[in-house]
């Protein structure tokens, strides 16, 4: 039988040079962080990229990780966050929400995020909503981590998480509502992205 790696003996190996433990890595975590890059981004491409670049910096520093501090995954989700906020700060503005469907590439999981109406209205709504909800509802909503977890990622109280994350959803239903996708009085649920 086969021994099972964790997170932290990959880390190790990646430190120690080896590249498979890179490549688990990534088949592990990689959809996780393109979800979450997806979410925070306008642009599939500069997702993909900012994606990219967290594992090249991982690839790069792998005994920068700390297992002491947190999960891998925590890790690579505060290494992708930083890299979004980079991504922003030099763009200056907004890249606007482009359909490259007919870019000649073959689908992948992001195309998958605009295949129905009521999720490409979601996504529209998200990408409206400031950066500091756009992460909570990506991490806490759409990917499903525990409160103690994002707040690992985004350095700060768990009370915070809660209040942005309250906060993030009463807005979100706000801006569904006006574009008529939900009554204003119901409770809010998300739909996957993916």
């Amino acid at each position: 039988m086969k021994k099972i790696c964790d997170d932290t003996e990959r880390m190790a190996r990646l430190a120690a040079g080896d590249g498979n433990a890179l490549r688990e890595l990534y088949e592990k975590h990689g959809r996780a962080l393109l979800r979450f890059s997806a979410a925070m981004c306008r642009s599939r491409q500069a997702a993909e990229d900012l994606v990219h670049d967290t594992f090249v910096a991982l690839m790069r520093g792998p005994h920068l990780f700390d297992p002491g501090q947190g999960s891998a995954f925590n890790y690579l989700c505060g290494v992708l966050r930083h890299r979004i906020s980079r991504h922003f700060r030099q763009q200056k503005r907004w890249v606007e929400l482009v359909d490259d469907d007919s870019a000649g590439h073959d689908p992948g999981p992001v195309d998958d995020l605009a295949r129905s109406e009521a999720s490409a209205a979601l996504r529209r709504a998200m990408l409206e909503l400031p950066v500091q909800h756009r992460e909570v509802i990506a991490l806490c909503d759409l990917e499903e981590l525990p409160y103690h977890a994002v707040a690992a990622i985004l350095d700060c109280p768990i009370g915070t998480v809660r209040s942005r994350l309250h906060r993030a959803r009463g807005l979100l239903t706000l801006r569904l509502a006006s574009l008529e996708l939900v009554d204003i009085d119901d409770e809010p649920t998300l739909v996957p992205l993916s």
